[in-house]
């Protein structure tokens, strides 16, 4: 695990500079504003605006539920469900320093090809017809001074995009890292390796239930890779583990509907298969660039030290202001003042992450502005204090985002 930290810890960091940067410039706001009627321009820009932003296959569901309700259309929605947890600024850096330029280059560009054919496809296959409305909800606009915007996007970068990653990075150090020592070299390999096609199916199977953002998805394949795996399966694992998982293939069902899921995950099966098959075509063109990707001795090197030292100042943080507002929003859920006329208590199912969080918040707001909200992710309770609550209208719009409500 020390070795993998010394290696990913200074692209990483990197990585979430640039990611806060971006998001002061490519903000939810923005993205909504965008998207909209169901036609190619739709799809195009929610392709080109999803892959730079820095949300894993969980934090992307309520963004791209919000897009649904701001009048974006199943196309749209869908690109942007594709393009998005593939990528991000953070992966990409990091795909660059252990995996290499090839990688590094080819993985956003599958990334935008695969959005853009999966919306293009959604569209035609969609019967509904779309109506392109203005949402109630009121888009807010970002008034802060240059440096207010700096500060928070260096706060997103640095706190919270490493609150929302720190679980699935940790569990995939914890697996790149148990392959990397328990399994004999070429020992999966030996197994797979003689069929293609076999070796593409296994990656394909394991990646589309598999919780793992693509930034925890990296040191895996990096493992795999040295255990005999072919680049191809490789890029199998790193398109399609991040753009599904068991939970979100759930909430999509819920929010595009159960024909457009079964499209979806066909679309992604297909598309990583493809390109994965061209990768491997790549590599024989070129002689397995990727094993003549220079890995510098660095266990020495005190920069690299102290930016791993850094790295793990920044997660363990992270980690601990997870666990401290999980705390606290279970005191507060608790201990909740009574002085409104009206209490109501909620379970929401489907919540993983700060964006989970946020959606719920705005779904609320959005029905009563003056309602006060206190949500403990952990347990998904749910508890609301004001003034004739509607509690049908918060239901049906909390599950609109994509989540499953109880009372």
């Amino acid at each position: 695990m020390w070795s993998i930290c010394l290696e990913m810890a200074p692209y990483l960091l990197l990585g979430f500079l640039f990611s806060g940067i971006i998001s002061v410039f490519i903000d939810d706001s923005m993205v909504y504003k965008q998207i909209g009627q169901k036609k190619f321009s739709s799809v195009l820009k929610s392709t080109l605006m999803g892959i730079p932003l820095p949300l894993c296959s969980c934090g992307v569901i309520p963004v791209a539920a919000t897009l649904k309700d701001y009048g974006a259309s199943k196309g749209a929605t869908t690109s942007f469900l594709v393009s998005t947890p593939q990528t991000g600024l953070d992966s990409i850096f990091l795909t660059y320093g252990m995996l290499g330029p090839v990688f590094a280059i080819f993985r956003p560009v599958a990334a935008f090809i695969s959005g853009l054919f999966c919306g293009l496809i959604v569209n035609v296959v969609d019967e509904e017809e779309h109506i392109h409305h203005t949402s109630n909800n009121k888009i807010k606009k970002n008034d802060s001074s240059f440096m207010e915007r700096i500060t928070s996007g260096l706060k997103y970068g640095f706190l919270t995009l490493p609150e929302d990653i720190v679980v699935p990075l940790f569990q995939g150090l914890v697996i790149a890292a148990c392959i990397g020592f328990f399994v004999p070299p070429d020992f999966i390999a030996s197994y797979v390796s003689a069929n293609a096609l076999l070796e593409y199916f296994v990656m394909l199977i394991v990646s589309l239930p598999l919780y793992v953002c693509a930034t925890a998805s990296i040191p895996i394949a990096l493992v795999l890779y040295s255990k005999g795996i072919s680049a191809g399966a490789i890029f199998i694992f790193l398109m399609a583990g991040p753009a599904t998982n068991a939970s979100s293939i759930a909430i999509i069902g819920n929010i595009m509907g159960k024909k457009i899921l079964y499209i979806y995950m066909v679309l992604i099966a297909c598309s990583a298969v493809f390109f994965g098959v061209v990768f491997d075509l790549f590599f024989e063109i070129n002689d397995n660039v990727l094993s003549q990707h220079n890995h510098q001795h660095i266990h020495d090197n005190a920069i690299y030290i102290f930016f791993t030292a850094l790295f793990g100042v920044i997660m363990a943080n992270a980690y601990y202001s997870k666990l401290r507002k999980n705390i606290s929003d279970t005191e507060i859920s608790g201990s909740y003042n009574s002085n409104h006329a009206e209490s109501l208590d909620l379970v929401v199912k489907g919540m993983t992450c700060s964006h989970c969080k946020e959606s719920v918040e705005s779904s609320i707001k959005s029905i009563d502005l003056n309602a006060e909200t206190s949500i403990d992710l952990s347990s998904g309770k749910v508890k609301i204090k004001g003034l004739n609550l509607d509690e049908l209208a918060i239901k049906e719009k909390i599950e609109d985002r994509g989540f499953t409500v109880e009372s």
